[in-house]
């Protein structure tokens, strides 16, 4: 009989039903212990052979990782792992996995949703509407054909590349800044240009990077001089990508048009913070990644990859592959499901 393995999940937010049930059936015993520190994440992990996390703050240090004598496979609920010390899951032969594609469609259709809200100003209206007002609102809003517009995208991964399918149905013009994508352009649609050139040119910016020691701040200062008078900041990536005094100050000092953000540096947003002030901007509570098919997705990739580690298989999503792992894997596409 095959031994069983132990998958510890450290955060512990919801219902596991569905996952006990099926790392069960793989010789899995899924074990919730809600653990917020290190020690008490070095505690509840020691004999763990899997550990699995959610939340963006779980300190998963190097520390931590390297009290984790017998984990093979480190796998979480998103596809931000910026709380996951990688070279130290790495040089530990730790194999790191995310849930890369399970909200590509809901944070695209978010960043959609806000970037035609922006270009519109449908938020400005309704709270025009909601004043009493009704008449002599474009006079002091002028828009724009929403086809005369240029879309500018901040990183150019899965969800900025499902953002510009969608949005090309506008015949927007559309640019993206990608340091990893060569060429002029993508799919005839999106033209690749330096980040410099895209933030003075385009319309509607919209951030879809991941948070990394390279991209924490990067639109700040610097970036708003840049931009148009007119423009207007989309964020549905992570909220330190964005310098938040810097945000504020353009927006003060009317250096931008506008925002428009899922997330912000400090969620949630505090009461005092004067983005809540802003008629020009739009603020959603961090749910671009939330559907009840987004859940689902994200809950069975998590489980795949946690029984396809222990089981002897790379997981769907490696976020450090190139890891020599602490057991032999064998290719992802070989699992048998």
């Amino acid at each position: 009989m095959p031994p069983r393995f132990q998958a510890v999940n450290i955060d512990c937010n919801f219902d596991y039903t569905f996952e006990t049930a099926k790392l069960a059936a793989a010789g899995i015993d899924l074990v919730l212990r809600k653990s917020t520190t290190e020690d008490e994440i070095i505690q509840a992990c020691a004999d763990a052979d899997a550990v699995i996390l959610e939340g963006a703050k779980t300190p998963m240090t190097a520390r931590v990782i390297a009290a984790l004598p017998k984990c093979r496979i480190i796998a979480k609920y998103a596809v931000g792992v910026d709380n996951i010390d990688l070279p130290a899951a790495t040089a530990a032969g730790i194999v790191v996995a995310n849930a890369a594609d399970y909200c590509t469609e809901e944070v695209s259709d978010h960043a959609v949703a806000l970037i035609m809200a922006s270009a519109r100003k449908v938020m400005s209206m309704d709270r025009f509407v909601r004043r009493g007002e009704w008449a002599g609102f474009t006079k002091a809003n002028p828009l724009r054909r929403v086809s005369q517009l240029t879309l500018g995208l901040v990183g150019l991964g899965r969800i900025a590349r499902a953002t510009a399918r969608k949005m090309a149905g506008f015949q927007m013009r559309i640019l993206a800044a990608d340091p990893y994508v060569k060429g002029p352009s993508v799919d005839g649609v999106i033209e690749i240009v330096p980040l410099e050139r895209l933030l003075q040119e385009s319309d509607l910016i919209s951030i879809h990077v991941p948070l990394m020691p390279e991209t924490r701040g990067m639109i700040g200062t610097a970036a708003f001089k840049l931009m148009k008078p007119t423009a207007v900041v989309i964020n549905t990536s992570r909220g330190p990508v964005v310098e938040q005094e810097a945000l504020i100050t353009a927006l003060r000092e009317k250096r931008i048009g506008g925002a428009a953000l899922d997330v912000v540096a400090e969620e949630p947003l505090p009461a005092s913070s004067p983005l809540r002030d802003f008629d020009s901007v739009i603020l959603t509570p961090h749910t671009g990644a939330d559907s009840i098919d987004s859940m689902a997705h994200v809950r069975r990739t998590v489980v795949e990859s946690v029984s396809a580690g222990l089981a002897g298989y790379w997981p769907p999503f490696p976020v450090n592959a190139k890891v020599t792992p602490r057991a032999d894997l064998k290719p992802f596409a070989e699992y048998p499901r």
